[in-house]
Protein backbone atom coordinates (compact mmCIF):
# COMPACT_ATOMS: atom_id res chain seq x y z
CA UNK A 1 0.00 0.00 0.00
CA UNK A 2 1.19 3.51 -0.86
CA UNK A 3 0.09 6.80 0.67
CA UNK A 4 -1.17 9.42 -1.79
CA UNK A 5 -2.15 13.04 -1.21
CA UNK A 6 -5.26 13.91 -3.26
CA UNK A 7 -6.55 17.40 -4.08
CA UNK A 8 -9.07 18.80 -6.58
CA UNK A 9 -8.21 22.16 -8.19
CA UNK A 10 -10.97 23.90 -10.15
CA UNK A 11 -10.83 27.45 -11.51
CA UNK A 12 -13.20 29.41 -13.76
CA UNK A 13 -10.12 30.27 -15.84
CA UNK A 14 -6.76 28.49 -15.83
CA UNK A 15 -3.59 28.49 -17.89
CA UNK A 16 -0.95 25.74 -17.83
CA UNK A 17 2.02 26.98 -19.84
CA UNK A 18 3.22 24.93 -22.77
CA UNK A 19 6.47 25.41 -24.69
CA UNK A 20 5.97 28.84 -26.23
CA UNK A 21 7.90 30.81 -28.82
CA UNK A 22 6.67 34.11 -30.20
CA UNK A 23 3.40 35.91 -29.70
CA UNK A 24 1.04 32.96 -29.14
CA UNK A 25 1.04 31.60 -25.57
CA UNK A 26 -0.54 28.18 -25.59
CA UNK A 27 -1.75 26.16 -22.60
CA UNK A 28 -1.48 22.44 -21.96
CA UNK A 29 -4.77 20.69 -21.18
CA UNK A 30 -3.68 19.87 -17.60
CA UNK A 31 -1.44 21.31 -14.87
CA UNK A 32 2.28 20.75 -15.47
CA UNK A 33 4.54 19.25 -12.80
CA UNK A 34 6.05 22.69 -12.18
CA UNK A 35 2.54 24.15 -11.72
CA UNK A 36 1.53 21.48 -9.19
CA UNK A 37 4.72 21.80 -7.16
CA UNK A 38 4.45 25.59 -7.39
CA UNK A 39 0.97 25.34 -5.89
CA UNK A 40 2.34 23.24 -3.02
CA UNK A 41 5.29 25.61 -2.56
CA UNK A 42 2.94 28.59 -2.27
CA UNK A 43 0.85 26.73 0.30
CA UNK A 44 3.98 25.96 2.35
CA UNK A 45 5.19 29.57 2.15
CA UNK A 46 8.23 28.82 -0.05
CA UNK A 47 8.93 31.95 -2.07
CA UNK A 48 10.48 32.03 -5.54
CA UNK A 49 13.96 32.86 -4.20
CA UNK A 50 14.09 29.77 -1.95
CA UNK A 51 15.76 27.43 -4.44
CA UNK A 52 16.56 24.90 -1.70
CA UNK A 53 12.87 24.59 -0.84
CA UNK A 54 11.89 24.11 -4.50
CA UNK A 55 14.66 21.54 -4.95
CA UNK A 56 13.33 19.62 -1.93
CA UNK A 57 9.84 19.50 -3.44
CA UNK A 58 11.15 18.44 -6.84
CA UNK A 59 13.29 15.63 -5.42
CA UNK A 60 10.87 14.49 -2.74
CA UNK A 61 7.52 13.93 -4.46
CA UNK A 62 5.95 12.29 -7.48
CA UNK A 63 3.01 13.98 -9.20
CA UNK A 64 -0.01 12.74 -11.14
CA UNK A 65 -2.94 14.62 -12.69
CA UNK A 66 -6.34 13.21 -13.63
CA UNK A 67 -8.36 15.33 -16.07
CA UNK A 68 -11.90 15.48 -14.69
CA UNK A 69 -13.05 18.25 -17.03
CA UNK A 70 -10.77 19.50 -19.83
CA UNK A 71 -12.59 22.82 -20.11
CA UNK A 72 -12.95 24.94 -23.23
CA UNK A 73 -10.13 26.92 -24.83
CA UNK A 74 -10.54 30.70 -24.86
CA UNK A 75 -7.98 33.01 -26.49
CA UNK A 76 -7.20 36.20 -24.57
CA UNK A 77 -5.66 39.06 -26.60
CA UNK A 78 -3.03 41.11 -24.75
CA UNK A 79 -1.02 44.24 -25.41
CA UNK A 80 1.80 45.32 -23.13
CA UNK A 81 4.46 48.01 -23.06
CA UNK A 82 8.06 46.95 -22.63
CA UNK A 83 11.64 47.74 -23.61
CA UNK A 84 13.50 46.20 -26.55
CA UNK A 85 15.28 43.04 -25.43
CA UNK A 86 18.71 44.56 -26.02
CA UNK A 87 17.80 47.44 -23.70
CA UNK A 88 16.45 45.06 -21.04
CA UNK A 89 19.73 43.12 -21.06
CA UNK A 90 21.71 46.36 -20.80
CA UNK A 91 19.67 48.04 -18.06
CA UNK A 92 18.50 44.90 -16.16
CA UNK A 93 15.51 46.56 -14.42
CA UNK A 94 14.64 45.00 -11.05
CA UNK A 95 10.88 45.46 -11.41
CA UNK A 96 8.36 46.20 -14.15
CA UNK A 97 7.92 49.65 -12.60
CA UNK A 98 11.64 50.34 -13.14
CA UNK A 99 11.36 49.04 -16.71
CA UNK A 100 8.45 51.37 -17.57
CA UNK A 101 10.08 54.38 -15.90
CA UNK A 102 13.31 53.84 -17.83
CA UNK A 103 11.40 53.47 -21.09
CA UNK A 104 9.41 56.65 -20.51
CA UNK A 105 12.50 58.61 -19.54
CA UNK A 106 14.46 57.57 -22.63
CA UNK A 107 11.49 57.23 -25.02
CA UNK A 108 12.26 53.59 -25.73
CA UNK A 109 8.98 51.90 -24.88
CA UNK A 110 7.49 49.57 -27.46
CA UNK A 111 4.24 47.59 -27.57
CA UNK A 112 4.18 43.83 -27.82
CA UNK A 113 1.15 41.73 -28.75
CA UNK A 114 0.26 38.25 -27.53
CA UNK A 115 -2.57 35.76 -27.81
CA UNK A 116 -2.86 33.68 -24.63
CA UNK A 117 -4.88 30.49 -24.33
CA UNK A 118 -7.05 30.06 -21.24
CA UNK A 119 -8.88 26.93 -20.09
CA UNK A 120 -12.41 27.82 -19.00
CA UNK A 121 -14.18 25.61 -16.40
CA UNK A 122 -11.44 22.97 -16.24
CA UNK A 123 -11.09 20.69 -13.20
CA UNK A 124 -8.55 18.09 -12.14
CA UNK A 125 -7.63 15.67 -9.39
CA UNK A 126 -4.02 15.81 -8.24
CA UNK A 127 -2.13 12.97 -6.57
CA UNK A 128 1.26 13.28 -4.87
CA UNK A 129 3.35 10.56 -3.26
CA UNK A 130 6.49 10.85 -1.15
CA UNK A 131 9.88 9.58 -2.25
CA UNK A 132 12.81 8.64 -0.03
CA UNK A 133 14.13 12.20 0.21
CA UNK A 134 10.76 13.80 1.04
CA UNK A 135 11.27 16.68 3.48
CA UNK A 136 7.63 17.07 4.55
CA UNK A 137 5.14 14.30 5.34
CA UNK A 138 2.10 14.22 3.06
CA UNK A 139 -0.10 15.25 5.98
CA UNK A 140 1.92 18.48 6.32
CA UNK A 141 1.35 19.21 2.63
CA UNK A 142 -2.38 18.56 3.06
CA UNK A 143 -2.54 20.90 6.06
CA UNK A 144 -0.75 23.61 4.09
CA UNK A 145 -3.15 23.27 1.14
CA UNK A 146 -6.08 23.75 3.55
CA UNK A 147 -4.57 26.96 4.97
CA UNK A 148 -2.00 28.22 2.43
CA UNK A 149 0.65 30.75 3.35
CA UNK A 150 0.41 32.49 -0.05
CA UNK A 151 -2.63 32.87 -2.34
CA UNK A 152 -3.12 29.93 -4.70
CA UNK A 153 -4.01 30.36 -8.34
CA UNK A 154 -4.35 28.28 -11.50
CA UNK A 155 -1.29 29.15 -13.52
CA UNK A 156 -1.55 32.94 -13.42
CA UNK A 157 -2.26 35.40 -10.62
CA UNK A 158 -5.48 36.51 -12.33
CA UNK A 159 -6.81 32.92 -12.24
CA UNK A 160 -7.88 32.27 -8.67
CA UNK A 161 -9.24 28.93 -7.55
CA UNK A 162 -13.02 28.66 -7.50
CA UNK A 163 -13.43 25.60 -5.29
CA UNK A 164 -11.70 24.26 -2.14
CA UNK A 165 -8.84 21.86 -2.89
CA UNK A 166 -10.21 19.40 -0.30
CA UNK A 167 -6.83 17.72 0.32
CA UNK A 168 -6.73 14.29 1.95
CA UNK A 169 -4.20 11.48 2.36
CA UNK A 170 -5.34 8.00 1.34
CA UNK A 171 -3.63 4.62 1.09
CA UNK A 172 -4.10 2.45 -1.97
CA UNK A 173 -2.30 -0.37 -3.83
CA UNK A 174 -1.95 1.74 -6.99
CA UNK A 175 -2.24 5.29 -8.26
CA UNK A 176 -5.41 4.42 -10.18
CA UNK A 177 -7.01 2.95 -7.05
CA UNK A 178 -6.16 6.09 -5.07
CA UNK A 179 -7.65 8.34 -7.76
CA UNK A 180 -10.75 6.13 -7.96
CA UNK A 181 -11.44 6.92 -4.30
CA UNK A 182 -11.95 10.60 -5.20
CA UNK A 183 -15.09 11.27 -7.25
CA UNK A 184 -14.47 13.67 -10.15
CA UNK A 185 -15.13 17.32 -9.35
CA UNK A 186 -15.54 16.50 -5.67
CA UNK A 187 -18.77 14.65 -6.49
CA UNK A 188 -20.80 17.86 -6.44
CA UNK A 189 -23.90 17.96 -8.67
CA UNK A 190 -23.31 21.60 -9.65
CA UNK A 191 -20.26 20.46 -11.66
CA UNK A 192 -22.06 17.80 -13.69
CA UNK A 193 -22.10 20.03 -16.78
CA UNK A 194 -18.30 20.33 -16.71
CA UNK A 195 -17.44 16.66 -16.81
CA UNK A 196 -15.77 15.16 -19.85
CA UNK A 197 -18.36 13.46 -22.06
CA UNK A 198 -18.04 9.66 -21.94
CA UNK A 199 -14.91 7.53 -21.74
CA UNK A 200 -12.42 7.00 -18.94
CA UNK A 201 -10.55 9.98 -17.52
CA UNK A 202 -7.01 10.63 -18.77
CA UNK A 203 -4.18 10.48 -16.21
CA UNK A 204 -0.57 11.67 -16.51
CA UNK A 205 2.00 10.77 -13.87
CA UNK A 206 5.74 10.82 -13.27
CA UNK A 207 7.41 7.68 -14.56
CA UNK A 208 8.27 6.13 -11.18
CA UNK A 209 9.15 2.49 -10.59
CA UNK A 210 8.37 2.78 -6.87
CA UNK A 211 4.59 2.90 -7.44
CA UNK A 212 2.10 0.90 -9.48
CA UNK A 213 0.27 3.31 -11.81
CA UNK A 214 -2.54 0.81 -12.50
CA UNK A 215 -3.56 2.69 -15.67
CA UNK A 216 -4.99 1.28 -18.88
CA UNK A 217 -3.21 1.86 -22.18
CA UNK A 218 -0.21 3.52 -20.61
CA UNK A 219 2.34 5.15 -22.90
CA UNK A 220 5.60 6.97 -22.22
CA UNK A 221 5.92 10.65 -23.14
CA UNK A 222 8.58 13.32 -22.71
CA UNK A 223 7.45 16.63 -21.22
CA UNK A 224 9.50 19.77 -20.61
CA UNK A 225 7.62 20.90 -17.52
CA UNK A 226 9.84 20.34 -14.50
CA UNK A 227 11.58 23.42 -13.13
CA UNK A 228 15.21 23.02 -12.00
CA UNK A 229 15.56 26.76 -11.36
CA UNK A 230 12.54 28.86 -10.38
CA UNK A 231 14.11 32.32 -10.45
CA UNK A 232 15.52 31.86 -13.96
CA UNK A 233 12.35 30.23 -15.36
CA UNK A 234 14.36 27.27 -16.64
CA UNK A 235 12.53 24.03 -17.47
CA UNK A 236 13.84 20.50 -17.99
CA UNK A 237 12.50 17.31 -19.51
CA UNK A 238 10.93 14.43 -17.59
CA UNK A 239 9.43 11.07 -18.47
CA UNK A 240 5.65 10.93 -18.12
CA UNK A 241 3.34 7.91 -18.10
CA UNK A 242 -0.03 8.79 -19.64
CA UNK A 243 -3.00 6.42 -19.63
CA UNK A 244 -6.65 6.17 -18.69
CA UNK A 245 -8.50 5.23 -15.54
CA UNK A 246 -9.36 1.50 -15.58
CA UNK A 247 -12.85 0.09 -15.54
CA UNK A 248 -14.42 0.68 -12.08
CA UNK A 249 -15.11 -3.04 -11.66
CA UNK A 250 -11.46 -4.01 -12.08
CA UNK A 251 -10.39 -1.23 -9.70
CA UNK A 252 -12.78 -2.50 -7.01
CA UNK A 253 -11.40 -6.01 -7.41
CA UNK A 254 -7.87 -4.63 -6.99
CA UNK A 255 -8.82 -2.85 -3.76
CA UNK A 256 -10.27 -6.08 -2.34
Amino acid sequence: MTAFLLATPYAPMASWGDITVGERRTSWDRPSRSAVLGLVAAALGIDRQDQDGHDALDAGYGVAVRVDAPGQVMVDYHTAQTLPQAEVKRVRPRTRRDLIRHGERHHKLETILSWREVRVDAAYTLALWARERARWPLKALADALRAPAFPLYAGRKAHTLGWPLLPEVVEAPSLAAALASRAPLAGDACFDRLRAPGGAASVSCDYDSTIDPGLDGGRLEIRRDTSPHRTRWHFAERRVMTGRMPDPVSTQDEQR
